[in-house]
């Protein structure tokens, strides 16, 4: 049971403020596994993996702040993509469950 649970609650060291290229590659990691998370429907996963990349975005020196706000966009748009997916999920099963309510 232990080992099970290690790969879902794993907790990510901060980053040094130094190690901007650290900090790009730990992103780009974790951006390549919500995308799979979300394609495989774990929604619980995505969710703490988005956490997980929050606080590294927090403790990673950002290059510059037009590049942080742009970065901060871009990431922010995903979210509400993968958000509107999952409410469109959602509302379809709400539906078929009226539907089988209503036979």
């Amino acid at each position: 049971m232990l080992l099970s649970l290690t790969g879902i609650a794993v907790a990510q060291p901060a980053p040094k403020a130094d190690a901007p290229a650290a900090c790009a590659a730990d992103k780009a990691d974790l951006e390549k596994r919500i995308a799979e998370a979300q394609a495989k429907g774990r929604m619980l996963l995505r969710r703490e993996l988005a956490a997980q990349l929050a606080a590294l975005e927090a403790g990673c020196k950002p290059l510059d702040a037009h590049q942080s706000r742009t970065a901060r966009i871009a990431r922010l748009e995903k979210e509400v993509t993968a958000l509107r997916a999952e409410l469109a999920e959602a509302e379809g099963q709400l539906r078929a469950l009226k539907e089988a309510v209503g036979r």
